[in-house]
């Protein structure tokens, strides 16, 4: 339990990253920036809480070396050494613009807040908040003279919503993560943070989601894709929990190891879990991952249908080409209650 009520501002540092594929180059600050009581207490209630209270907890990764993870060596430096707070958080500014490589990511001011007194479990720990402010807003200024009120357009950073950030906290305690703004891109967590989810049943029950999802993709017949989905629906309903492990026996009847192989693969380096066969997921929380996937089959390349009421599953896909196109029998059956 996280508890940063009496947590303190103790450094800031603002710098300006931009681009590097359209090479916008970056704006690295030379001393610190100086906040007032007020400001420090704004940036407290309107970061660091909001940070402080993600559900999700997140752990560095990365696919050879632990200590090769960029954030994480340099974040533990800054919990060291506070006196070289500036230097660290530059060093952090080059290596998010060394991973800023994708056409859509816009520049933006990169912030730094490093607190003391943030209380982990009841133990004090300091704890180091990064927020990247890509996107600016319009609002209006009044100012009062003497005989008249002058309105002034300007722009700023909203204190209302975090646009991408995260809290580090030091000793491997954790790392909480925010991106509002990765719709187009995935840069923040997987290249600039590097960072994976923790093990916990709703994590793995993602992870989950993303290998049935390539396995699904890989799985041509729609017969069989009706099949894979109806006993994976099965051993959800059947059970109160489901390991890794049963849903490689369901998937190898209908795709071949090789493959099944470069699929769980492919998921473990994405997301930088070791995925364990025997860990166990609770099949309500995997259930939520699984669902989009198994309402959904695969008639043929192109085209799909949808099962809306979970009372109802495809039982049988028969397809007939024919001189405009193709025919497709689905047979839908009622599931039983249990």
């Amino acid at each position: 339990m996280i508890d940063v009520s009496s947590a303190q501002l103790t450094n800031v540092a603002v710098h300006r990253v931009g681009n590097k594929t359209r090479e916008e180059g970056m704006r690295l600050a030379e001393t610190e920036s100086s906040v007032s009581e007020s400001l420090g207490a704004l940036l407290s209630k309107n970061y660091l809480l909001p940070l402080s209270k993600q559900k999700e907890i997140y752990d560095f990764f990365h696919e050879s070396d632990l200590s090769l993870n960029a954030v994480a060596n340099i974040a533990g430096k800054i919990f060291d050494e506070p006196s070289e707070f500036l230097e660290n958080t530059q060093s952090l500014a080059k290596h998010l613009y060394a991973t800023s490589t994708h056409q859509n990511i816009a520049s933006g001011e990169l912030v730094f807040l490093l607190f003391s007194g943030i209380q982990v479990d009841g133990v004090a720990s300091s704890g180091l908040a990064v927020l990247k402010m890509e996107n600016k807003d319009d609002f209006l200024e009044i100012s009062e003279s003497s005989d008249s009120f002058s309105i002034i357009e300007r722009s700023g950073v909203s204190l209302n919503k975090i646009q991408k950030g995260a809290l580090i906290l030091p000793n491997a305690l954790g790392v909480f993560v925010v991106d509002n703004l990765g719709q187009k891109t995935k840069y923040w967590k997987d290249a600039f943070l590097k960072v994976s989810p923790r093990a916990t049943s709703q994590s793995y029950a993602k992870i989950c989601g993303s290998i049935l999802k390539g396995i699904s993709s890989k799985i041509e017949d729609s017969q069989e894709i009706a099949e894979l989905n109806e006993k994976i629906t099965e051993k959800i309903n059947s059970s109160e929990l489901t390991s890794i492990a049963e849903i490689k026996d369901i998937s190898s009847q209908y795709i071949d190891s090789e493959s099944l192989s470069e699929v769980i693969s492919g998921v473990a380096s994405s997301t930088g879990v070791d995925i364990a066969d025997d860990y166990q997921i609770k099949s309500q929380d995997f259930a939520k991952q699984a669902k989009p996937i198994t309402s959904r089959v695969r008639v043929r390349a192109g085209v799909g249908l949808v099962i809306s009421d979970s009372k109802y599953s495809v039982s049988g896909v028969s397809i007939t080409d024919n001189h405009d196109g193709f025919q497709a029998v689905v047979n839908i059956k009622a599931r039983k209650e249990t």
